[in-house]
């Protein structure tokens, strides 16, 4: 008997390699923009992350293209069924409460967003403008708080079901969590430093909550990842506009402490025109991060992102070994012991690994199709010899009900797994709000 079976490879698992390998893409240009020591160049790198959302308008624009002529034809075949016309207003009523619960999702979706991502935005300029002090440090705690906000905020608005090999790496994750944060209390510089870590653990609180609304749009709103995108890029820009007016009455110190607006500053992050080509190479890459997200989140789950971020994280620490960085080699084996140990911890709630044993087995989806076969096979005995009137039912007959039930049942199952792969039980609240929508049409 095998203790460990892997999962059988899909292709969508190549998305998690695709991103690690971005990130890393992102961490170099990173690294090789100059820095011109002064806060205009913190808020040039958020416009850039605000920007680049803007950039799914290109995929949108080719989608459509490509499927104007398909959508044509569909409509025309629509508009000769009198049948599913007359039915035209009631679909016309949903699409409108639709819109209005994907317009509202998405601004909370991208309000959160914004506050994460100009939480550190905010903090550099208080530590600016009063001249606090503090050093910053690696963090390594906040790797699995993200791990498992992800997955307390997925078991508290998405109601996903946890099951035992789930607590069995939950388990594992709070354990060094633990260790994690005393290993960090002990290593933090100072105690201004606190406020640096509670920065970091908010902002990474506040994307877990964006990644849990965003699956909720992506799944049961029906709208794509590129979509989504420009939605929040939109709804980002305007809200990084409207947090820049401030900045305009405002001035703030530069590296050498004269105070001016920031914005006539800027020309000092493009002084070298090295960094013109490299913000335009992140500004692309950034993009790509995003999408390489989303369609994780899509595809698979919030949760199944977390994979994602400890990859990130083992990707960041090897650039920084191979950069030289100040990590001794001691850190660097006892850091990456520690991320392999969560990513096969993480493999093993997301079902990539099933551990064949003290029924941490049961209720995935490797052994629920195995249950289905078993009970497709048990009906099929009792199908070929189901008895008519004492006689035996023709053999094609026979193969006919045996493939239309094993069909049927594995149908069931992979439709059952979907939802639960998706991390997703919210389709109850979906079906709920689609009567409701139903309901109110008709009265």
């Amino acid at each position: 008997m095998k203790y460990i079976i892997f999962s059988k490879l899909n292709r969508n698992y190549f998305l998690f390699l695709s991103y690690f390998i971005i990130s890393i893409i992102k961490d170099i240009v990173n690294r090789h923009i100059e820095d011109s020591k002064d806060i205009v160049q913190t808020f040039n790198k958020y416009y850039i992350n605000t920007l680049s959302d803007l950039l799914s308008i290109i995929p949108i624009i080719i989608i459509k293209i490509r499927s104007k002529s398909a959508s044509n034809k569909n409509q025309e075949d629509y508009k000769e069924n009198i049948r599913e016309y007359t039915l035209n207003s009631f679909y016309k009523n949903i699409n409108k409460k639709r819109g209005k619960r994907i317009l509202k999702l998405s601004i909370l979706a991208s309000i959160f967003d914004f506050l994460a991502l100009y939480i550190n935005v905010t903090f550099t300029i208080i530590v600016t403008a009063t001249n606090f002090s503090y050093k910053k440090y690696l963090i390594t705690s906040d790797i699995l708080f993200n791990v498992i906000s992800k997955i307390a905020l997925g078991v508290l608005i998405l109601h996903l079901p946890i099951y035992r090999h789930h607590y069995l790496s939950l388990f594992i994750n709070l354990i060094f969590l633990i260790l994690l944060i005393i290993y960090d209390v002990i290593n933090m510089p100072e105690a201004r430093s606190y406020l640096y870590a509670l920065k970091r653990l908010i902002s990474v609180f506040l994307y877990s909550l964006e990644d849990v609304y965003a699956k909720i749009l992506l799944s049961f709103n029906s709208i794509s990842p590129y979509s989504y995108l420009l939605y929040r890029g939109i709804f980002l820009n305007i809200l990084s506009l409207l947090y820049s007016i401030a900045f305009i009455f405002v001035e703030l110190p530069d590296e050498k402490g004269i105070k001016s607006i920031i914005f006539t500053r800027f020309w000092k992050v493009y002084e070298n025109r090295l960094n013109i080509l490299l913000y335009i190479i992140l500004l692309f890459v950034v993009y790509l991060y995003n999408q390489n997200v989303l369609l994780i989140i899509d595809k698979f789950s919030p949760l199944h992102y977390a994979v994602g971020t400890v990859l990130e994280n083992l990707g960041t620490l090897l650039i920084a070994f191979i950069y030289k960085d100040k990590i001794s080699t001691t850190e660097f084996v006892i850091r990456l012991i520690i991320y392999f140990i969560l990513i096969l911890a993480a493999l093993v709630f997301n079902e990539f690994i099933v551990l064949n044993f003290c029924g941490f087995q049961k209720y995935t989806h490797l052994f629920l199709r195995k249950e289905a076969d078993n009970e497709a096979c048990n009906n099929l005995e009792l199908t070929i010899f189901e008895d008519n009137d004492n006689e035996i039912l023709p053999e094609d007959e026979n193969d006919k009900k045996e493939k239309i039930h094993s069909d049927n049942l594995l149908s069931e199952i992979d439709d059952m797994f979907n939802l639960s792969q998706s991390r997703n039980s919210s389709f109850i609240l979906f079906r709920d709000s689609l009567l409701s929508e139903f309901d109110d049409t008709k009265n």
